[in-house]
């Protein structure tokens, strides 16, 4: 069952056409060089593999990952500042229709495993878990629905991003786009609110560095 997938599709309700994965065996040669730290324990092949997987599936949701943590920050630092409970959920109800006006028409077709990058790169950029954005945008309820049914898959929506282990290559793909040395699919904002979020973000980072 696509828990990831449908999880997302109540979060955002987001989507992006699905692709064949291309292996090049020539991107071995970027082992020594980019991830010289790394501990292999499988064949050279199966590493190959795994490798240009993650690349793939990191360059393909990269920006739309970009988009929805600028916006999802943008609205965390709104909503903070907003005391009365009516009007917060009022607010949290407006996030959520300018989240899918973004990305409304992208999510019947997205894959699983897209579904479960993008969240790892949101929480990377949010701290905000797949179970985290459900029940503040959607509601507890829907959100232990969601959990429960996962779980009897053997998925987790509370899991988190974990770059020292488990997402340590993503960590890299996600390092070779941020300097330049990997291009990735661009997704142009398509509403007011997303590039007015890239635009905060933007000065935010600046500022920070």
């Amino acid at each position: 069952m696509k828990c990831y997938l449908l999880s997302i599709f109540f979060f955002l309700s987001l989507n992006i056409f699905s692709q064949n994965l291309n292996l090049e065996n020539k991107d071995s040669v970027l082992f020594e060089q980019y991830l010289p730290d790394l501990e292999i324990t499988a064949s050279n092949a199966d590493f190959v593999k795994k490798w240009n997987r993650t690349k793939f599936y990191v360059k393909s949701v990269y920006d739309y990952a970009r988009i929805t943590s600028a916006m999802l920050t943008s609205f965390e630092d709104s909503v903070a500042k907003i005391e009365n409970k009516h009007s917060k959920k009022k607010y949290l109800s407006s996030c959520n229709k300018s989240l899918k006006k973004e990305f409304g028409n992208e999510i019947k077709e997205m894959s699983i495993n897209r579904g479960k990058y993008l969240m790892k790169m949101i929480y990377r950029s949010t701290g905000l878990t797949a179970y985290d954005i459900i029940k503040k945008y959607r509601g507890g309820g829907t959100a232990f629905w969601f959990q429960a049914l996962c779980v009897v898959n053997g998925q987790d929506l509370k899991r988190e991003y974990d770059p020292e282990n488990e997402d340590l290559l993503v960590e890299r793909a996600i390092g070779l786009i941020d300097s330049g040395k990997m291009n990735y699919y661009k997704r142009v904002p398509l509403t007011n609110e997303a590039r007015k979020a890239l635009k905060k973000s933007k000065r935010k980072k600046n500022k920070n560095n």
